[in-house]
């Protein structure tokens, strides 16, 4: 692949180009490791695409069940009462419209999920950012967040727990603390799109007594398969009923559905994928710390934060990764509030992780020599 190329194919603003078009440019003769989008690489099990496949005609042929269907399953998966979930079409639907709809000025933190950086100001809503700092591992603490809501005279919070890409958690003592001293707030939103990956408590139990809350999760992390485009909120029973009329009619469609119907029935399945991710994220971290001049951050997510020593390319390293050894890796500087020194390395299967750290090992040699 040519130098140009890959300059044109990072091209892009707070994401990174879809996998489809990095492996039809950079590796269309070889087998490409995605570690640049964080997947369960261990759901859905197989059994599940084979329903999908004796049950497509239906699917296609026929529009999905209701909303309330949904709900219903949902609820049999998460534990939470039916009438405080909002199913979505994604987790970017309801973040798409709760930005819209939001009272300013928002406050988010940076680095964090692009969607939550960008569509506040594309909506014309004011948005005040809490820089996250490598040097407390980026954990922001209850005075961090409540001083700056104070100070800035913030409406609406957003935080993502765990964080994304920092992978920094705050534990479910402190999220409630954090609600208790901001519960005069008109709207907090927590985004726990991967708290299944991390040992923190869900806020969504929570929203009965924070009324305040939204909880935003998407499912496609959870799940494995992030093109079903499927996430849901959770909040109290009246605010969910208003979302809910704001929401397309059928904005899940038919494949979506049908899985969602399966998995409310995997729970131990669904729990056992998320153990042994976190085993491999485990040791995927001590292999990434063998590594000079890389700084590893700690993480409660499917995804590893890492941070190069001054005067390496993050650019130059990630095109070589892609270019010598197949690795597709997620490089930060068009995050707000990031640069290219950082990297955000998604935890896959154990003999995929080494052949990443054993590459790194390698180019990262080659530039300290």
């Amino acid at each position: 692949m040519h130098a140009e190329s890959t300059q044109s194919l990072f091209a892009t603003e707070a994401h990174n180009p879809a996998f489809f078009s990095v492996r039809q440019v950079a590796a269309p003769e070889r087998e490409l490791i995605d570690f640049c989008v964080p997947v369960n690489r261990h759901f859905p099990p197989p059994s599940l695409l084979e329903d999908i496949r004796s049950s497509l005609p239906d699917i296609v042929k026929y529009y999905p069940e209701y909303a309330e269907v949904h709900q219903e399953a949902l609820s049999a998966l998460t534990g939470v009462p039916a009438a405080r979930i909002v199913v979505a079409n994604g987790s970017t639907e309801l973040i798409t419209m709760l930005c819209q709809q939001a009272a300013g000025p928002m406050a988010s933190c940076t680095p964090t999920f692009g969607q939550w950086t960008d569509l506040p100001e594309s909506h014309g809503v004011p948005i005040h950012y809490i820089q996250r700092k490598a040097e407390r591992d980026h954990v922001l603490s209850v005075g961090d967040i409540v001083g700056f809501v104070r100070d800035k005279g913030i409406q609406t919070l957003v935080l993502s727990n765990p964080n994304n890409p920092t992978g920094a958690a705050m534990p479910g003592k402190v999220v409630r603390e954090l609600l208790q001293q901001l519960s005069d707030l008109p709207l907090i939103i927590i985004d726990e799109s991967f708290i299944d990956y991390s040992r923190v408590a869900s806020a969504e139990n929570l929203v009965a007594e924070a009324r305040n809350l939204v909880v935003v999760k998407s499912l496609g992390k959870s799940l494995g398969w992030h093109g079903l485009r499927l996430g849901y909120a959770v909040t109290h029973e009246e605010r969910a009923a208003l979302i809910r009329k704001r929401l397309p009619f059928w904005n899940i469609n038919g494949l979506a559905a049908f899985v969602l119907q399966r998995v409310a029935g995997m729970r131990a399945e669904l729990r056992d994928s998320f153990s042994r991710t976190d085993q491999e994220r485990q040791a995927f971290v001590a292999s990434l710390q063998t590594i000079d001049r890389l700084r590893v951050f700690p993480s409660e997510a499917n995804f590893v934060f890492v941070e190069l020593d001054a005067g390496i390319s993050g650019k130059a390293l990630r095109n070589s990764l892609l270019e010598e050894h197949g690795c597709f890796i997620r490089e930060c500087s068009n995050k707000r509030g990031s640069s290219e020194r950082y990297l955000r390395l998604a935890v896959n299967l154990p003999a995929e992780n080494e052949l990443l750290v054993s590459a790194l090992q390698s180019l990262l040699g080659d530039q300290a020599g």
